[in-house]
């Protein structure tokens, strides 16, 4: 399993996005998502993740980038994709 932050996060992160931005709330949010690795930082989604979002009418100009220990204090809230995520 790949968990280098360029196929469901950044679909996760688009998708809200696009929520808070269509429900006007976007400045009551600082939206991101991070790898727990370090294998595709800086690289952008995944072709199928990046279809997947144009298919539904979403843009994304995300960058994988890996979780870093000032997350922790910058974000009220942190999901994790899985249990292997969390662990």
């Amino acid at each position: 399993v790949s968990i280098g932050n360029i196929c469901r996060s950044p679909i996760a992160e688009a998708v809200f996005r696009k929520l808070v931005t269509d429900e006007k709330v976007e400045n009551k949010w600082m939206t991101d998502s991070a790898a727990v690795s370090d294998w595709n930082v800086g690289r952008s989604p995944d072709a199928r993740a990046l279809s997947c979002l144009r298919n539904h009418g979403i843009e994304t100009a995300h960058r994988a980038r890996q979780v870093t220990k000032d997350d922790f204090q910058t974000f009220d809230y942190i999901l994790c994709m899985d249990e292997s995520n969390l662990r």
